[in-house]
Order: C-alpha cells, then sequence, then structure tokens
C-alpha cells in the first residue's frame, strides 16, 4: 500500500500519531489524578491501569516506567516558568507593568496546571537526579528572569528592595508556586 499510495500511509501514520498521543494523555491524566490523591509511591501502575480499564502491558508500550511518567507530568507543570520566560521577553513598558503582566500570566498557568506543578513541588524527591536538574534550570532560568524585572524596577524607583535576588527567592517564588498563602510582597505593595 505505501508502495503505491505514499499519502496514505503518511495519513495512516499521522492518524495512529494522534491515536497514540490520546492513549498517552489519558494515562498521564490518570496518573497524575493517582499521584496528587495518593501520592506517587503509594500508586501503582496496576492501580493506573484499572482504573482507565486498560493493562500494565498498555502502559508500559507507552511509558518505560512510573518514574518516566512522573517527569512527564512534572515537565508539565515547570512548563510554566519556561513559558513566562519566554512571554517575559516580548514585554515593553516599565518594570511594575511588566512584572504585573508576567504574574497574571504566570498565575494563570499555575491555575491551568494545577495538579502537574503540586505534584512537581510534593514529588521532587522521587524524580531521578537527571531529570530534576534540568526542571531546576528552569527554575533559575524563571527566577533570573524575575530578579531582572525586580532590579529594572528597583532601578527607576518602582520598587524598594535591598535584595532583589533574595525578594524573588523568600517570597515571591515561593508564593507563586509553592505551597504558601498571601500575596507576593510586590504586588501587594507596587502601585501597578
Amino acid at each position: 500500500m505505501s508502495s503505491k499510495n505514499p499519502d496514505g500511509a503518511r495519513k495512516i501514520q499521522s492518524i495512529k500519531a494522534e491515536v497514540d498521543a490520546v492513549k498517552r494523555r489519558s494515562i498521564l491524566e490518570e496518573a497524575a489524578q493517582q499521584f496528587f490523591e495518593n501520592g506517587y509511591e503509594a500508586t501503582s501502575l496496576e492501580s493506573i491501569a484499572d482504573a482507565l480499564g486498560v493493562t500494565k502491558q498498555f502502559i508500559y508500550s507507552r511509558f518505560r516506567s512510573k518514574s518516566e511518567i512522573l517527569v512527564s507530568i512534572c515537565r508539565s507543570g515547570a512548563a510554566a516558568a519556561d513559558q513566562a520566560v519566554e512571554f517575559s521577553a516580548s514585554l515593553q513598558g516599565d518594570a511594575a507593568t511588566r512584572l504585573a503582566l508576567i504574574i497574571r500570566y504566570f498565575v494563570q498557568l499555575q491555575i491551568e496546571h494545577r495538579r502537574e506543578v503540586a505534584l512537581y513541588f510534593s514529588e521532587a524527591k522521587s524524580l531521578p537526579p537527571e531529570e530534576a536538574k534540568a526542571l531546576d534550570r528552569s527554575k533559575l532560568q524563571f527566577h533570573r528572569m524575575l530578579c531582572g524585572v525586580l532590579n529594572d524596577g528597583t532601578k527607576a524607583g518602582q520598587f524598594d528592595f535591598d535584595d532583589t535576588s533574595l525578594a524573588t527567592s523568600a517570597r515571591t517564588w515561593r508564593t507563586l508556586i509553592g505551597p504558601s498563602t498571601g500575596w507576593p510582597p510586590v504586588i501587594a505593595t507596587a502601585s501597578l
């Protein structure tokens, strides 16, 4: 068939890839739910398979291990930091305006991916070391971008921080994506 109709063969491959993507998403969604409710260690591939009405082999045909599933979920949660860095590069205006836009965008991403973000923070200890380092690089890029905006605002007299890196680390970063309450001081005190 493929030698007589290469376009038809490509279409079949495309459909197969789409079906496989749907199956992977189903596994990831169920795993995220169970990891969130029960914890990573207490969740088995068997319980994920049972909830989906499939066999463990179905899962293994798409993921090598439970750890690989966790990595995929945590990458999704950490992607918000990368997206916020990309978004910030496109912004114009003063630091307070840019900061407000970045935070709104970032918080929206956090809300959309709240389970994945929560799992990244609660289950980071279960990630393979090389994956944990890669995800930490995303956090570091976000931290540097946010420090740059806060430094710009401090230089322009819009913010008053003795140490913008400390302000970013100690309060803003933790409040935005970690388990904490309250508004970052820059949002609570800045006139935006």
